[in-house]
């Protein structure tokens, strides 16, 4: 599509998708533009027919919704390209290297012959020139043998050295994929796999696995008054303060939209519980300025639903338990969280 872009179709492709958006209420994120730009101009068939269905039924388009699908259409096939592109490139270092490798089989059977013929002189020549004649060429043979040596050990270095850039690249590559961009925590995607993991370990190890979920309170106030840029601060915000009282081995994720949630392996309800109190006083301790205009935004707070892995769960299942808290939280003033447990009366308040 990027040339069709280049063009005054792309202008008005352009226009159609950031109209589209503002009808929809869609946050104008580069994500969300990828995405409607493409729906326009009708480039991505299988995208645009689970776009087409999502407006069709009338609602809004939820941020969960949206950064799924660019995920599956667009990170993905970033890796998938990355991946070709890595294949490709090993592959004609690889064929570098063979041709090499037969280069010197060659040398090393040339070698062979000229001392086979050498041994084979050696029982017949008296005179001083043909011994003088055979050793010249054992000499020359010798060192053309070292120099092929030399040169398949360099380039064998350098296809090493070419082929751990390319795995460094490919790292870095899924790396993003399992980043999300505007809080630089983990995204959905490697939440799920971080949740996988979590359990596995739980089972095998007996050990205790809990799960915060986390969501801002109001944050659709905050965006309708102070817009999606000041929006994107208080999300920057709230990321870094989970991610400040996070152990090494927890993951903080954007869940979606608004809404985080921490994975804690090797972690009990106590510690879970400590550390959900420490962020949410935290988040509400700190007075956030609008960074464009320093306008006072005043406090913003959290509310937090705590769960324990139960032995034999299912990841759905817990993270259901964990929604469920964080409803209760919400259902009886926000600013608290609520643990397995707690009944709704008491959670614990600012």
């Amino acid at each position: 599509m990027s040339g069709r872009l280049q063009t005054s179709e792309g202008i008005e492709i352009a226009r159609k998708a950031l109209d589209l958006m503002a009808e929809k209420c869609v946050a104008p994120t580069p994500q969300n533009y990828a995405l409607f730009t493409h729906f326009t101009a009708d480039s991505n068939a299988e995208m645009c027919a689970e776009m087409r269905g999502a407006l069709d039924a009338g609602g809004p388009l939820e941020p969960a919704f949206l950064e799924d699908l660019y995920d599956r259409h667009f990170t993905f096939k970033r890796i998938q390209d990355a991946v070709l592109e890595v294949g490709g490139a090993m592959s004609r270092e690889l064929g570098a290297v063979v041709k090499s490798l037969e280069d010197a089989e060659r040398d090393t059977a040339a070698y062979g012959q000229v001392l086979a013929g050498a041994s084979g002189e050696l029982g017949t020549t008296t005179d001083s020139a043909s011994m003088k004649r055979m050793i010249e060429g054992l000499v020359s043979a010798t060192a053309r043998m070292q120099r092929r040596s030399r040169d398949l050990e360099k380039r064998l270095m350098e296809t090493h050295q070419e082929v751990n850039l390319l795995k460094t690249n490919l790292e870095k590559v899924r790396e993003e994929s399992m980043t999300d961009a505007l809080t630089g925590v983990a995204n959905r995607k490697r939440f799920d796999e971080s949740m996988r993991a979590a359990r596995r370990e739980a089972d095998m190890k007996s050990t205790p696995m809990t799960l915060i979920m986390c969501d801002i309170d109001h944050f659709k106030r905050f965006n309708d008054t102070w817009g999606h840029q000041t929006g994107d601060q208080i999300i920057r915000f709230v990321a870094a303060c989970l991610a400040r009282f996070s152990k090494d081995y927890h993951l903080v994720a954007r869940y979606g939209g608004e809404e985080f949630a921490i994975v804690m392996p090797r972690t009990g309800m106590d510690e879970a519980r400590t550390l959900a109190e420490k962020v949410r006083a935290t988040v509400e301790s700190k007075r956030l300025l609008r960074k464009s205009t320093n306008e006072d935004l005043g406090n913003i707070t959290i509310s937090l639903g705590v769960s324990q892995y139960r032995e034999g769960e299912s990841i759905e299942a817990l993270i259901e338990r964990c929604d469920t808290n964080l409803y209760k939280t919400k259902q009886t003033g926000r600013n608290r969280w609520t643990g397995d447990g707690d009944a709704a009366e008491g959670a614990v308040a600012a």
